[in-house]
């Protein structure tokens, strides 16, 4: 049989306490949370910029097309222009062999 004081006196607990363990576990739970956060954060930005480098190509391929439109105008007219030359040309060649 053990003695009075023999039961009294317990060894002292190895290893961290609850107390160290819930703090060490809230902390983690933090450090998760704020990572999830910056993820969050960091695909918003990058979902932003394609949506404004999407808008900025659609911007730029309707002034392109504008531009095309303009040029194949200009292209149709100078070509008429040419061919109304040709004309006179052809119209005037067999006037200068006779």
């Amino acid at each position: 049989m053990a003695c009075e004081g023999e039961e009294e006196r317990r060894e002292p607990r190895k290893g961290p306490t609850t107390y160290t363990l819930s703090f060490a576990g809230i902390i983690a739970v933090a450090g998760l949370a704020a990572s999830g956060v910056a993820t969050y954060n960091s695909i918003q930005n990058d979902i932003a910029s394609l949506k404004r480098g999407e808008l900025y190509q659609e911007r730029t391929n309707d002034r392109l097309s504008e531009e095309m439109k303009a040029m194949r105008v200009e292209h149709r007219e100078s070509l008429h222009q040419f061919n109304d030359k040709l004309d006179r040309l052809i119209e005037q060649w067999p006037n200068r062999r006779r």
